[in-house]
Protein backbone atom coordinates (compact mmCIF):
# COMPACT_ATOMS: atom_id res chain seq x y z
CA UNK A 1 0.00 0.00 0.00
CA UNK A 2 1.02 3.21 -1.25
CA UNK A 3 1.84 5.12 2.14
CA UNK A 4 -0.34 7.30 3.60
CA UNK A 5 -0.38 11.08 3.68
CA UNK A 6 -2.68 11.25 6.80
CA UNK A 7 0.13 10.92 10.64
CA UNK A 8 -0.59 7.56 11.68
CA UNK A 9 -0.28 5.92 15.30
CA UNK A 10 3.92 5.20 13.91
CA UNK A 11 4.25 8.95 13.99
CA UNK A 12 3.71 8.78 18.06
CA UNK A 13 6.71 6.21 18.46
CA UNK A 14 8.41 9.15 21.09
CA UNK A 15 5.25 9.86 22.75
CA UNK A 16 5.03 5.67 23.46
CA UNK A 17 8.55 5.37 24.46
CA UNK A 18 8.27 8.37 26.74
CA UNK A 19 7.17 6.69 30.44
CA UNK A 20 3.62 7.45 31.68
CA UNK A 21 4.91 8.92 35.48
CA UNK A 22 4.78 12.10 36.91
CA UNK A 23 8.50 11.25 37.91
CA UNK A 24 11.61 11.26 35.57
CA UNK A 25 15.22 11.57 36.12
CA UNK A 26 17.76 13.77 34.72
CA UNK A 27 20.73 11.27 36.39
CA UNK A 28 21.13 13.37 39.31
CA UNK A 29 17.69 13.84 40.53
CA UNK A 30 14.18 13.03 40.55
CA UNK A 31 11.59 15.92 38.38
CA UNK A 32 7.91 15.72 38.81
CA UNK A 33 5.42 16.68 35.97
CA UNK A 34 1.47 17.49 36.40
CA UNK A 35 0.68 14.20 34.79
CA UNK A 36 -2.41 15.35 32.83
CA UNK A 37 -0.50 15.91 29.44
CA UNK A 38 2.35 13.06 29.70
CA UNK A 39 2.36 10.41 27.80
CA UNK A 40 -0.81 7.16 28.64
CA UNK A 41 0.44 3.96 27.67
CA UNK A 42 -2.48 2.75 27.74
CA UNK A 43 -4.19 4.98 25.57
CA UNK A 44 -1.32 4.45 22.93
CA UNK A 45 -1.96 0.88 23.28
CA UNK A 46 -5.18 0.72 22.08
CA UNK A 47 -5.05 3.49 19.53
CA UNK A 48 -1.99 0.93 18.32
CA UNK A 49 -4.83 -1.41 18.44
CA UNK A 50 -7.34 0.24 16.87
CA UNK A 51 -5.10 0.76 13.87
CA UNK A 52 -4.30 -2.64 13.60
CA UNK A 53 -8.30 -4.21 13.40
CA UNK A 54 -8.80 -1.41 10.55
CA UNK A 55 -5.78 -2.08 8.34
CA UNK A 56 -6.48 -6.06 9.27
CA UNK A 57 -9.85 -5.36 8.26
CA UNK A 58 -8.66 -3.62 5.06
CA UNK A 59 -6.89 -6.95 4.14
CA UNK A 60 -9.08 -9.65 4.99
CA UNK A 61 -11.84 -7.99 2.75
CA UNK A 62 -9.30 -7.12 -0.07
CA UNK A 63 -9.78 -3.63 -0.19
CA UNK A 64 -5.91 -2.94 -0.26
CA UNK A 65 -6.20 -1.15 -3.75
CA UNK A 66 -9.62 0.95 -3.00
CA UNK A 67 -7.74 2.58 0.06
CA UNK A 68 -4.84 3.23 -1.80
CA UNK A 69 -6.93 5.12 -4.36
CA UNK A 70 -8.54 7.01 -1.56
CA UNK A 71 -5.05 7.73 -0.68
CA UNK A 72 -3.67 8.62 -3.78
CA UNK A 73 -6.77 10.35 -5.48
CA UNK A 74 -9.30 11.25 -2.84
CA UNK A 75 -11.62 9.05 -3.85
CA UNK A 76 -12.84 6.06 -4.71
CA UNK A 77 -15.50 3.42 -5.99
CA UNK A 78 -16.44 -0.07 -5.14
CA UNK A 79 -17.75 -1.89 -8.15
CA UNK A 80 -21.67 -3.69 -7.45
CA UNK A 81 -19.61 -7.02 -6.82
CA UNK A 82 -17.88 -5.55 -4.01
CA UNK A 83 -21.20 -4.34 -2.17
CA UNK A 84 -23.93 -6.52 -2.45
CA UNK A 85 -26.24 -8.28 -4.77
CA UNK A 86 -28.25 -6.39 -7.48
CA UNK A 87 -31.51 -6.98 -5.64
CA UNK A 88 -30.18 -5.47 -2.76
CA UNK A 89 -29.44 -2.66 -4.35
CA UNK A 90 -32.97 -2.45 -7.01
CA UNK A 91 -34.54 -2.82 -3.57
CA UNK A 92 -32.79 0.32 -2.24
CA UNK A 93 -33.61 2.45 -5.16
CA UNK A 94 -37.14 1.27 -5.03
CA UNK A 95 -37.92 2.10 -1.58
CA UNK A 96 -36.15 5.52 -1.90
CA UNK A 97 -38.70 5.93 -4.74
CA UNK A 98 -41.74 4.86 -2.81
CA UNK A 99 -40.43 7.43 0.14
CA UNK A 100 -40.32 10.20 -2.72
CA UNK A 101 -43.86 9.41 -3.69
CA UNK A 102 -45.19 9.31 -0.23
CA UNK A 103 -43.34 12.60 0.80
CA UNK A 104 -43.95 14.74 -2.27
CA UNK A 105 -47.38 13.18 -3.46
CA UNK A 106 -45.72 12.06 -7.06
CA UNK A 107 -45.15 9.40 -8.84
CA UNK A 108 -41.60 8.93 -9.74
CA UNK A 109 -41.02 8.44 -13.16
CA UNK A 110 -37.69 6.41 -13.64
CA UNK A 111 -38.11 6.32 -17.62
CA UNK A 112 -38.46 9.76 -18.18
CA UNK A 113 -37.29 11.64 -14.97
CA UNK A 114 -40.20 14.67 -15.88
CA UNK A 115 -41.38 13.61 -12.14
CA UNK A 116 -38.32 15.85 -10.93
CA UNK A 117 -37.30 17.92 -14.28
CA UNK A 118 -35.33 20.96 -12.97
CA UNK A 119 -36.32 19.96 -9.59
CA UNK A 120 -34.61 22.55 -7.17
CA UNK A 121 -32.98 22.42 -3.66
CA UNK A 122 -29.87 23.99 -1.42
CA UNK A 123 -27.79 20.76 -2.98
CA UNK A 124 -28.77 21.65 -6.71
CA UNK A 125 -31.11 19.86 -9.30
CA UNK A 126 -32.13 17.22 -7.25
CA UNK A 127 -34.77 15.91 -4.14
CA UNK A 128 -33.12 15.89 -1.29
CA UNK A 129 -34.89 13.41 1.39
CA UNK A 130 -33.21 13.33 4.84
CA UNK A 131 -33.66 11.07 7.96
CA UNK A 132 -33.86 7.81 6.16
CA UNK A 133 -32.81 5.58 8.33
CA UNK A 134 -35.81 4.86 10.53
CA UNK A 135 -37.58 4.36 7.57
CA UNK A 136 -36.80 0.81 6.48
CA UNK A 137 -34.33 -2.25 7.89
CA UNK A 138 -33.11 -1.81 4.06
CA UNK A 139 -31.02 1.67 5.73
CA UNK A 140 -29.98 -0.26 8.28
CA UNK A 141 -28.38 -3.04 6.32
CA UNK A 142 -26.92 -0.37 3.75
CA UNK A 143 -25.33 1.49 6.61
CA UNK A 144 -23.69 -1.31 8.23
CA UNK A 145 -21.97 -2.81 4.77
CA UNK A 146 -18.86 -4.26 5.97
CA UNK A 147 -16.86 -3.24 3.05
CA UNK A 148 -18.12 0.66 2.68
CA UNK A 149 -17.73 0.81 7.36
CA UNK A 150 -14.08 -0.56 6.58
CA UNK A 151 -13.12 2.39 4.09
CA UNK A 152 -14.57 4.55 6.32
CA UNK A 153 -12.67 3.94 9.45
CA UNK A 154 -9.92 3.52 7.04
CA UNK A 155 -10.27 7.54 6.54
CA UNK A 156 -12.23 8.66 9.79
CA UNK A 157 -11.20 6.14 12.78
CA UNK A 158 -13.18 3.40 14.80
CA UNK A 159 -15.29 6.23 16.43
CA UNK A 160 -16.95 7.78 13.60
CA UNK A 161 -20.43 8.55 13.67
CA UNK A 162 -23.21 9.34 11.18
CA UNK A 163 -23.74 12.48 10.07
CA UNK A 164 -26.79 12.09 8.45
CA UNK A 165 -28.44 9.30 5.85
CA UNK A 166 -30.42 10.56 3.05
CA UNK A 167 -31.06 10.16 -0.66
CA UNK A 168 -30.86 12.39 -3.73
CA UNK A 169 -33.08 11.92 -6.89
CA UNK A 170 -32.20 13.74 -10.51
CA UNK A 171 -34.11 14.32 -13.16
CA UNK A 172 -33.38 16.07 -16.55
CA UNK A 173 -31.81 19.64 -15.82
CA UNK A 174 -29.29 22.18 -16.83
CA UNK A 175 -28.10 23.16 -13.24
CA UNK A 176 -24.06 22.01 -12.49
CA UNK A 177 -23.70 22.00 -8.67
CA UNK A 178 -20.45 23.79 -8.69
CA UNK A 179 -17.07 22.19 -6.70
CA UNK A 180 -16.79 22.23 -3.25
CA UNK A 181 -15.51 20.34 -0.50
CA UNK A 182 -17.27 18.50 2.51
CA UNK A 183 -15.23 19.83 4.72
CA UNK A 184 -16.30 23.20 4.91
CA UNK A 185 -19.47 22.07 6.43
CA UNK A 186 -18.08 21.33 10.00
CA UNK A 187 -16.94 24.51 10.42
CA UNK A 188 -13.30 24.24 9.60
CA UNK A 189 -11.58 27.02 7.40
CA UNK A 190 -8.42 26.49 5.43
CA UNK A 191 -5.59 24.78 5.88
CA UNK A 192 -7.59 22.28 6.71
CA UNK A 193 -6.02 19.09 8.20
CA UNK A 194 -4.54 16.53 5.51
CA UNK A 195 -6.47 13.56 7.51
CA UNK A 196 -10.18 13.25 7.04
CA UNK A 197 -12.44 14.62 9.70
CA UNK A 198 -15.99 13.79 7.42
CA UNK A 199 -16.23 11.61 4.22
CA UNK A 200 -19.19 10.50 2.00
CA UNK A 201 -20.18 6.96 0.78
CA UNK A 202 -22.66 7.64 -2.01
CA UNK A 203 -24.67 4.63 -2.93
CA UNK A 204 -25.23 4.70 -7.02
CA UNK A 205 -28.88 3.00 -7.26
CA UNK A 206 -29.13 4.01 -10.72
CA UNK A 207 -26.09 3.91 -13.35
CA UNK A 208 -23.72 6.93 -12.94
CA UNK A 209 -22.53 8.39 -16.34
CA UNK A 210 -21.97 12.33 -17.63
CA UNK A 211 -25.03 12.48 -19.69
CA UNK A 212 -27.00 10.57 -16.46
CA UNK A 213 -25.65 13.65 -13.93
CA UNK A 214 -22.58 12.45 -12.55
CA UNK A 215 -20.60 13.51 -9.74
CA UNK A 216 -18.03 14.74 -10.89
CA UNK A 217 -14.57 14.96 -8.44
CA UNK A 218 -10.95 16.87 -9.08
CA UNK A 219 -8.43 13.85 -8.33
CA UNK A 220 -5.72 14.53 -5.96
CA UNK A 221 -7.42 17.60 -4.31
CA UNK A 222 -8.14 16.55 -1.15
CA UNK A 223 -4.08 17.20 -0.67
CA UNK A 224 -4.38 20.88 -0.94
CA UNK A 225 -6.08 20.86 2.66
CA UNK A 226 -8.26 23.92 1.06
CA UNK A 227 -11.61 24.75 -0.57
CA UNK A 228 -11.78 25.52 -4.49
CA UNK A 229 -12.05 29.76 -4.87
CA UNK A 230 -15.36 31.25 -6.40
CA UNK A 231 -13.45 30.75 -9.67
CA UNK A 232 -11.94 27.14 -9.58
CA UNK A 233 -15.97 26.38 -8.24
CA UNK A 234 -17.09 27.10 -11.69
CA UNK A 235 -14.55 26.21 -14.12
CA UNK A 236 -15.92 23.04 -16.02
CA UNK A 237 -12.84 22.26 -17.02
CA UNK A 238 -12.27 21.02 -13.30
CA UNK A 239 -15.10 18.73 -13.82
CA UNK A 240 -13.92 15.25 -14.05
CA UNK A 241 -17.28 12.53 -14.13
CA UNK A 242 -17.52 9.30 -12.09
CA UNK A 243 -18.46 6.58 -14.31
CA UNK A 244 -20.09 3.75 -12.02
CA UNK A 245 -22.99 1.17 -12.54
CA UNK A 246 -26.02 0.96 -10.87
CA UNK A 247 -25.16 -0.37 -7.46
CA UNK A 248 -21.33 0.69 -6.98
CA UNK A 249 -20.62 3.13 -3.81
CA UNK A 250 -18.35 6.10 -4.50
CA UNK A 251 -16.59 6.55 -1.25
CA UNK A 252 -14.59 10.32 -1.20
CA UNK A 253 -12.22 12.25 1.87
CA UNK A 254 -13.70 15.09 3.28
CA UNK A 255 -11.14 17.45 1.40
CA UNK A 256 -11.74 16.31 -2.22
CA UNK A 257 -13.19 19.18 -4.28
CA UNK A 258 -16.41 17.32 -6.02
CA UNK A 259 -19.79 18.77 -7.82
CA UNK A 260 -22.29 17.23 -10.23
CA UNK A 261 -22.92 17.94 -14.04
CA UNK A 262 -26.50 18.58 -15.11
CA UNK A 263 -28.69 15.44 -16.21
CA UNK A 264 -28.97 15.10 -20.13
CA UNK A 265 -30.53 11.95 -20.52
CA UNK A 266 -34.02 10.55 -20.15
CA UNK A 267 -34.59 9.08 -16.78
CA UNK A 268 -33.78 9.52 -12.56
CA UNK A 269 -30.37 9.77 -11.25
CA UNK A 270 -31.12 7.80 -7.99
CA UNK A 271 -28.50 7.42 -4.51
CA UNK A 272 -28.27 7.31 -0.80
CA UNK A 273 -26.12 9.24 0.43
CA UNK A 274 -24.41 8.30 3.58
CA UNK A 275 -22.33 11.00 5.28
CA UNK A 276 -20.09 10.32 8.39
CA UNK A 277 -17.86 12.53 10.57
CA UNK A 278 -15.64 12.15 13.33
CA UNK A 279 -16.81 12.09 16.54
CA UNK A 280 -16.25 15.73 18.07
CA UNK A 281 -18.20 17.30 14.85
CA UNK A 282 -22.15 17.97 16.32
CA UNK A 283 -24.25 16.19 13.63
CA UNK A 284 -27.36 17.49 11.59
CA UNK A 285 -29.53 14.99 11.90
CA UNK A 286 -30.03 14.04 15.88
CA UNK A 287 -31.37 9.91 15.22
CA UNK A 288 -30.40 8.65 18.85
CA UNK A 289 -33.99 10.00 19.54
CA UNK A 290 -35.69 7.65 17.03
CA UNK A 291 -33.49 4.11 17.38
CA UNK A 292 -35.76 2.11 19.06
CA UNK A 293 -34.48 -1.22 21.41
CA UNK A 294 -36.00 -3.41 18.25
CA UNK A 295 -33.61 -1.33 15.98
CA UNK A 296 -30.59 -1.93 18.08
CA UNK A 297 -31.48 -5.54 19.04
CA UNK A 298 -30.89 -6.28 15.11
CA UNK A 299 -27.63 -4.60 14.68
CA UNK A 300 -24.17 -4.45 16.22
CA UNK A 301 -22.58 -2.35 18.79
CA UNK A 302 -20.59 -0.22 16.07
CA UNK A 303 -24.18 0.95 14.75
CA UNK A 304 -25.10 2.26 18.30
CA UNK A 305 -21.45 4.27 18.37
CA UNK A 306 -22.35 5.15 14.45
CA UNK A 307 -26.35 6.60 15.67
CA UNK A 308 -25.25 8.38 18.81
CA UNK A 309 -26.61 6.24 20.94
CA UNK A 310 -23.66 5.17 22.75
CA UNK A 311 -20.93 7.69 23.27
CA UNK A 312 -18.21 6.28 24.41
CA UNK A 313 -16.08 8.75 23.73
CA UNK A 314 -17.59 11.37 25.79
CA UNK A 315 -16.44 9.75 29.09
CA UNK A 316 -12.75 10.99 29.13
CA UNK A 317 -11.18 9.11 31.10
CA UNK A 318 -11.19 5.64 29.54
CA UNK A 319 -8.24 4.32 27.83
CA UNK A 320 -10.73 4.34 24.11
CA UNK A 321 -11.23 7.75 24.40
CA UNK A 322 -8.15 9.11 25.44
CA UNK A 323 -6.97 6.96 21.83
CA UNK A 324 -9.94 8.91 20.02
CA UNK A 325 -7.58 11.74 20.79
CA UNK A 326 -3.92 10.72 19.66
CA UNK A 327 -4.93 8.43 17.40
CA UNK A 328 -6.20 8.55 13.75
CA UNK A 329 -7.68 5.09 13.10
CA UNK A 330 -9.13 5.12 17.24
Amino acid sequence: MSKKINPTIADWNLARKAPSKSEFSDGSQSVRFAPTFLADSDAVAAAEAAERRTMDEINVLGLKRYAEELDEHGFTVLPPEEVASVEFSEALRDCILEISQGRSGRSPDLQTGASHSNHESPFGAVEWMPTLLVEDPLFEKALMNRKVIALITYLLGESCILNHLSSMVKGPGGEYLPLHTDQNQTGCVAPFPPYASVANATWALTDYSEENGALCVVPGSHRWCRPPSAAEATDLSRFQPVEAPAGSVIIWHGNTWHGAVPRRAPGLRVSLVEYFQRWYHPPIEELAPHITDEILQRNSDRFAVLTGVRKPMHDIDTPEAKAARIGLFA
